[in-house]
């Protein structure tokens, strides 16, 4: 039993079905969210997959053959940078939802109770019927209620700044400005904020010039309190404790992240940003946890972790969570399960490793500095 059809859920859901197991993944969406952002592509996952004899479509992903880094100056120090291509939510989500199957996901639905804090496998859903899995991985996001459930004393800590995202048509970006970002990672650096920005195909995965999209992710430190409260409410009074989706910020905020883009973004960053016609906002938090497994329950992805997002390590997470959760499960696990507590222990180092180093890279960014500490 999978509890959420996030990026983490089907990954998991894709690698134990290479090892011969039946999954069935519970979500409580109707439909495939309208997340907007920009990915990663994880090529370990692809790999993985076809090793196993598992058919992938492919992901439609935009490589980044080079490194820009924006002065206020106007000038550009540019650099090879072959490692990364990248794709969309939307797009990599749909992708990986064929690979697994549309039958093996059950949307409408969510858990609502782990009985027996996940000794049993039991998953007792909000419309009161209890199912049952030798497994249950819950892999349900950033606001995990299975991880509220199972370690109720443990909340994610504000990091002291927010990302501001977008995507924006290639269409709608002037044809000078677009030119500087093709086939580009770009970055650029002010005082407390950092943005960078990159091409991800358009919503059917088209991936020709003209039909692109560029996504964005611009952090600003934002210190805890009336600012950022008002930040979180969005146009109808209602505060989000983590992300205000897209078309629902207030005319406040958005007018507020407009300004702020005129003050303090270079000129080609300004434009991309003042062209979005829907952004969303998110806190970045931290969260590391004592332990993943509970008797038949584990957590993995952002239910198991938050890392901040500047190093990439998301989907890598994600991928090597579900990746090792395969082996460990398919390679004479025993009936008591002991195979999760090596799992376990090498999960929680990797986890604690990648949320030190992306702490680092925003103390060198100066940011999460106004009125809140920084420090690993």
């Amino acid at each position: 039993m999978i509890i959420g059809a996030s990026y983490a859920g089907l990954v998991a859901a894709a690698g134990l079905r290479c090892n011969d197991w039946s999954v069935e993944i519970v979500e409580k969406s109707t439909e495939l969210l309208r997340t907007g952002g920009g990915v990663v592509v994880q090529q370990r996952m692809l790999d993985y997959l076809q090793q196993h004899g598992v058919a992938t479509p492919g992901i439609a992903a935009i490589p980044a053959v080079e490194r820009k880094i924006f002065k206020r100056d106007g000038t550009v120090m540019r650099m090879a940078e072959s490692a990364a291509a990248y794709t969309s939510w939307d797009v990599l989500l749909r992708e990986l939802e064929h690979v697994v199957g549309p039958n093996v996901i059950r949307r409408g639905v969510a858990m609502e109770d782990l009985p027996d804090w996940g000794a049993s496998g039991a998953v007792e859903l909000d419309t009161g019927q209890i199912i049952r899995g030798d497994i249950v991985i819950a892999a349900d996001g950033i606001g995990s209620r299975s991880r509220r459930l199972l370690l109720p004393g443990i909340q994610p800590e504000y990091a002291g700044y927010v990302a501001w995202r977008g995507m924006v048509h290639e269409e709608e970006i002037d044809p000078d400005t677009l030119q500087l970002f093709v086939d580009s990672l770009s970055s650029f650096n002010g005082e407390e904020t950092s943005i960078l920005l990159y091409e991800v195909p358009g919503e059917d995965g088209d991936v020709r010039p003209g039909h692109r999209r560029i996504n964005w992710v611009w952090y600003q430190s934002v210190p805890e309190g009336p600012a950022l409260t008002e930040l979180m409410t969005d146009s109808d009074g209602y505060a989000h404790r983590t992300t205000v989706p897209r078309g629902v910020m207030s005319a406040q905020t958005l007018s507020g992240m407009t300004d702020l883009a005129a003050r303090d973004l270079c000129p080609p960053f300004r434009e991309v940003v003042h062209k979005t016609a829907e952004p969303f906002v998110q806190k970045i938090e931290d969260l590391t946890l004592p332990r993943l497994a509970f008797g038949r329950v584990v957590l993995i992805g952002d239910a198991a972790s938050l890392v901040r997002p500047h190093i990439g390590s998301g989907t890598a997470k994600a991928v090597d969570d579900a990746i090792h959760l395969a082996h460990a499960l398919s390679e004479g696990c025993d009936e008591d399960l002991s195979c999760l507590a090596a799992w376990e222990h090498t999960r929680l180092e990797d986890h604690a490793g990648l949320a030190g180093y992306a702490k680092a890279v925003a103390r060198r960014l100066n940011l999460g500095t106004a009125g809140v500490d920084a420090s690993v």
